[in-house]
């Protein structure tokens, strides 16, 4: 079957040139010399001269300027030969991934700060010694990205398990308990005392998806605790825990977050039994067409770390 003539015109522009021609800008833009990139071709310098001329008209832009004993780029030609050399540096790695089942290069990763530094950080030493050649990229932010548009293999995120085109799986749930310092505890008489919470100022984290931990917690525990009375609002969950430690007040934590300032005795919690299952959840987003090895070996990896809790 022929191609349709109609895609054909609608292809990407790009496929119109020739690859032979992009190559010799690339080789060109690199020596800043015609004969030097003939010779590494293996092709005279007048036809790597025509190549440019051709690609130039393809263009409708100059890619050099000329001169007597030299060349130089173009600002277009500068931004030629930048995307030119992210794109063989990438379709290089593409390359070197398949040769090796891909648990190798670099894996790009995408999370709230929170979870980076509480949840990911403190294990994530098990994973690099299980998989040594996987380079790993950690990039951090607070809104819940596109992955195919921000180049990034796998995102974690905490909230609600969406339904949207990205592959999203939960590998840990939470709960969440007041915390403070055994100093503010005591200077504020809270110990068993979740009364005494109408003294205290209370640290929200107010980004986590619009939802009041607090207010959730006092309903639920029937404390008619007015949560905005005497507060600190901050828009990381871990920053709200930072300055619990400073005595600043008390401050709604994930458990699974938490757990080494407790273990530490640097923060307490000064009520038994009012601990509360968030309905959010840790979950992990993938594209559901690039589930490569080293992504689903990093899933995998994700899905078998116990909780804290």
């Amino acid at each position: 079957m022929f191609p349709n003539k109609k895609y054909s015109q609608r292809a990407n522009p790009l496929t119109s040139y020739q690859f032979s021609r992009l190559h010799t800008f690339e080789c060109v833009a690199r020596h800043l010399s015609f004969s030097l990139a003939a010779e590494e071709l293996s092709i005279t310098p007048s036809a790597v001269s025509h190549r440019i001329n051709l690609l130039e008209k393809e263009l409708g832009f100059l890619l050099f300027q000329r001169f007597h004993r030299r060349i130089t780029l173009t600002p277009e030609g500068e931004r030629m030969q930048w995307s030119l050399s992210n794109s063989f540096d990438a379709l290089t790695q593409e390359i070197l991934d398949i040769k090796n089942r891909e648990l190798t290069g670099t894996l790009t990763i995408y999370s709230h700060p929170s979870i980076v530094q509480c949840l990911l950080i403190p294990r994530i030493g098990e994973f690099i010694a299980q998989y040594p050649t996987i380079h790993l990229n950690i990039l951090t932010g607070q809104e819940n990205i596109n992955l195919a548009n921000r180049g990034v293999d796998l995102a974690l995120y905490f909230g609600l398990l969406p339904s949207g085109k990205q592959l999203d799986e939960t590998f840990m749930s939470e709960s969440m308990v007041p915390i403070c310092t055994a100093q503010y505890a005591k200077t504020h008489d809270l110990y068993n005392a979740p009364e005494n919470l109408a003294h205290c100022t209370l640290l929200h984290d107010r980004y986590n998806s619009g939802e009041d931990e607090w207010l959730t917690w006092a309903q639920h525990f029937d404390l008619g605790l007015d949560t905005d009375s005497k507060s600190m609002e901050f828009d990381r969950s871990d920053l709200a825990v930072l300055a619990a430690t400073q005595h600043l007040g008390v401050a709604m934590g994930r458990l699974n977050l938490v757990q080494d300032w407790i273990k530490s005795g640097e923060l307490i919690i000064p009520f038994t039994n009012m601990t509360l299952p968030c309905e959010h959840c840790y979950f992990v987003s993938t594209i559901s067409e690039r589930q490569w090895p080293k992504i689903i070996a990093f899933k995998q990896w994700m899905m078998k770390i116990e909780p804290l809790v």
